[in-house]
């Protein structure tokens, strides 16, 4: 009997009733097997009826129904012992926190499948209790439970097109992937999305060079139109600049243009990538590929315009020495003229002073000899720079006569002052050690102002390789003069060097 409350009572029967009848015969059994329940169980020093026990418990099934929504929440046996399972002849009994509940461990493992890390479902649909399928419910799964009616756990896999799963399977269906890494497979969106960040990849790089090199001319064209935006990024990437070298030697004449077009699009961006060392490699690779004179002189144009910039660093300086070697005269013309023009803004900067260097050591006469008449315009402010010293230094080493006398008229006159500044007396000095160059001129010019150069810092330097140089005549110049400024010498740091280097006692 049930309350309204819902709450069971003991059922009280007439001793004939065949209720009371089958409860009777069941204690028999009991106290057969195990004697009298009444002296085995007991709670304190108060026994209590194992009769009760089991009116409670099957109250307490009988309260779990299909139909009941409350069952969840009710407590399903009071915190005394149950007696269902006897061990070892006595029954031990089962705390009701332990006792085996097949529908909440039901639960629990339905809501580990759904909210585990590794499960391979999503919530696409779920099912009625009539067993048809709602599809068009998406987002968080609902709390599963029991709440009367027996609903099916809504598990779908995502790959319910290729398998019809029953939403009460618990087993786990591998997912069929698509192999989203296969460099041959360009029409899937995934690889479409990462195609850029796979160039990228060192081992994804390389496998898509392999579909450049080896692909047909629509996987080709494929590839391009999902790079050809990302050209400028791929260019100075370590490892995507092999990408476009590989995709710029399978391109078309249009498709030349189409990168042409971006890369000299914004001067800013041409100089950065120039400027980078994979980049730099890039462009000479674009360099190589330019096929017809439209887009060398379209290329030519953007590089006379950023020409001052371009001789900032060594990675740029690659690109203006590549452009003299690999196009003609008549296609580097302009950037030639360019650099003569601005030969000694471009010989004070160090990569700039580096970068005339190559040109007049790497080109034909056609270049080297504007290059090296707009150095000597220049030398006499070039000697006493830094870097510029080193461009004079550099045509005086060539040897040639007619760029020695050509120099020997720009410095005549100059060679005392000179020899006071630090990088002006390198350049007198290379000028003494020159056969090119007469000596003997250089030293009669010294002699005007020896007092003062025989204790200078770098005036002693100069005379030092003047005694090296100077024939017998010569030398017995230099020696009176010496000994002369003997005794300033001998007070004197620079002096005593010169004395030192003549064998002079100090």
């Amino acid at each position: 009997m049930t309350s309204q409350n819902g709450d069971a009572h003991p059922v009280v029967d007439s001793p004939s009733s065949p209720y009371q009848q089958l409860r009777q015969d069941t204690l028999k059994a009991y106290e057969t097997m195990y004697g009298s329940l009444d002296n085995h169980y007991s709670i304190g020093n108060t026994p209590f009826s194992p009769l009760s026990d089991l009116q409670i418990l099957e109250s307490g099934f009988g309260r779990l129904g299909v139909s009941d929504s409350n069952a969840r929440k009710r407590q399903l046996l009071d915190h005394r012992r149950s007696n269902q399972y006897p061990f070892g002849g006595r029954d031990q009994g089962m705390n009701v926190r332990d006792y085996y509940n097949p529908r909440e461990q039901l639960d629990q493992a339905a809501q580990r499948l759904w909210f585990s890390k590794d499960n391979h479902y999503d919530f696409h649909e779920s099912y009625g209790s009539d067993g048809h399928r709602n599809s068009g419910v998406t987002g968080r799964p609902p709390y599963i439970g029991f709440n009367g009616d027996l609903v099916e756990v809504p598990l779908t896999s995502r790959n319910h097109n290729l398998y019809d799963q029953s939403p009460w399977s618990f087993s786990h269906v591998p997912r069929t992937r698509t192999n989203h890494h296969d460099p041959y497979t360009m029409n899937n969106s995934r690889a479409k999305d990462t195609i850029l960040s796979r160039a990228k990849d060192v081992l994804e790089s390389t496998k898509i060079q392999k579909v450049i090199v080896e692909g047909s001319r629509d996987i080709v064209d494929k590839i391009f139109d999902e790079l050809k935006s990302h050209v400028c990024e791929l260019m100075v990437d370590p490892v995507g600049h092999q990408v476009f070298q590989k995709l710029i030697e399978k391109c078309t004449g249009e498709q030349i243009n189409q990168i042409l077009d971006i890369v000299i699009q914004q001067p800013i961006q041409f100089v950065r990538i120039c400027g980078d060392t994979h980049g730099s490699r890039a462009i000479q690779d674009l360099m190589r590929s330019l096929c017809s004179s439209e887009q060398i002189s379209r290329f030519m144009e953007t590089i006379c315009h950023v020409a001052l910039l371009l001789t900032k660093s060594t990675n740029t300086n690659h690109v203006i020495s590549f452009c003299f070697r690999h196009f003609s005269p008549l296609q580097t013309h302009c950037l030639l003229q360019v650099i003569v023009q601005n030969c000694y803004q471009i010989a004070l900067d160090q990569h700039g002073c580096c970068m005339l260097q190559q040109c007049i050591g790497k080109s034909p006469r056609e270049i080297r000899d504007p290059l090296i008449s707009g150095i000597l315009t220049n030398s006499l402010s070039l000697c006493k720079n830094r870097y510029g010293n080193y461009a004079v230094q550099y045509v005086l080493e060539m040897e040639n006569c007619q760029v020695a006398a050509s120099l020997s008229r720009y410095l005549d006159g100059h060679y005392v002052q000179l020899s006071f500044d630090k990088f002006g007396s390198h350049v007198v000095q290379k000028c003494l050690e020159t056969r090119q160059f007469n000596s003997r001129r250089i030293i009669n010019e010294l002699i005007s102002d020896i007092d003062s150069i025989l204790v200078d810092r770098f005036g002693n330097y100069v005379i030092q390789t003047a005694w090296v140089v100077s024939q017998d005549d010569m030398r017995s110049k230099l020696l009176y003069h010496i000994n002369k400024n003997y005794p300033l010498m001998r007070c004197n740091m620079y002096g005593r060097k010169v004395l030192e280097k003549l064998g002079f006692r100090t």
